[in-house]
């Protein structure tokens, strides 16, 4: 028989994934993601034990995919930031004559196999931070805890500085200009168009047309999950540090070179990031599944 406290997990999970369905179906339309990942959040604790501890353990996770989906909701609290937020920019990294920032300088001077390159890292680098993910889930549970929590406080961090803080990416000034910002402005693609044209696939326009932070540039989230695997891998050695630290380099430059972000919005990614390990190891010991403790955990993360 299940215990009372798996029971009434049971009942909260099966009512946290049939409540987001309901409201997934009434302001947007159910896809099929939604079906499967609500699907398992809700049938995984009535089949035992084991699997009961999967879901748990995927708790963060779902709570993040809620939010993510969640952000076409939430409100623009402070004016969107375009002129002044790159002249601040230009303040601190500035390239070319006439003035301008890197974003808008490499943008207007691509090169094919930085497209693809930079096209790549851009398309890769969530599937990197899963594939972590899942080795730390089946071979390090205290771990997989903390970095899944991590992964949530990250994307939380990003939606509230993106509500109180609306920055214009560096496409936006190229396609709209200065002005004041239009708060129903499409997203696009940007740099990674040509990597979409070069393969005669739709992968990002398809991506960014249901991207619905086209002013949250600020952080760049793109550099904070490279970085999140990196300090994670850390205690593993320069085999996993050496890999792990070029690819967040590479995001950090394809963010700027496909003109989604500015300089200043990588740094700002690269803080969320520490901030986020930090905090993520905090929640994984109060609220991760049960495993061996996190004993000197915090003292292994580096910061950068």
């Amino acid at each position: 028989m299940p215990s009372p406290r798996s029971y009434r997990f049971a009942l909260l999970a099966t009512a946290l994934g049939a409540g987001h369905l309901a409201v997934t179906a009434r302001t947007g339309g159910i896809r099929w993601e939604h079906l499967l990942v609500d699907g398992l959040f809700m049938g995984l604790p009535w089949c035992g034990a084991k699997a009961q501890a999967v879901a748990r353990a995927l708790v963060p996770l779902w709570l993040t995919g809620v939010l993510v989906d969640a952000q076409r909701f939430l409100p623009l609290l402070g004016p969107i930031r375009t002129g002044d937020f790159r002249a601040l920019e230009l303040h601190f990294f500035r390239a070319g004559t006439p003035v301008v920032s890197w974003a808008e300088w490499l943008y207007i001077r691509p090169i094919l196999a930085l497209d693809l390159l930079c096209g790549a890292a851009y398309a890769l680098f969530i599937y990197e931070f899963l594939g972590v993910a899942v080795d730390f889930f089946f071979r390090d549970r205290d771990r997989f805890n903390a970095f899944a929590w991590a992964f949530f406080v990250a994307v939380l961090s990003g939606a509230l500085i993106y509500m109180v803080l609306p920055v214009a990416p560096p496409w936006y000034i190229l396609e709209h200009g200065l002005g004041p910002a239009d708060p129903h402005a499409m997203s696009s693609a940007a740099g990674c168009a040509r990597f979409d044209a070069f393969f005669g696939i739709h992968y990002f326009e398809g991506f960014y047309a249901r991207n619905p932070s086209v002013f949250g540039a600020m952080p760049s989230l793109h550099v904070t999950y490279p970085l999140l695997v990196t300090l994670f891998t850390w205690k593993r050695g320069w085999r996993w540090r050496l890999p792990t630290l070029a690819f967040t380099l590479l995001v950090s430059f394809a963010a700027i070179y496909l003109a989604h972000h500015y300089v200043l919005d990588v740094l700002a990614g690269y803080a969320v990031a520490v901030w986020s390990a930090k905090a993520g190891l905090c929640l994984g010991r109060r609220l991760g599944t049960p495993a061996a403790p996190l004993r000197h955990l915090g003292a292994r993360l580096p910061t950068p």
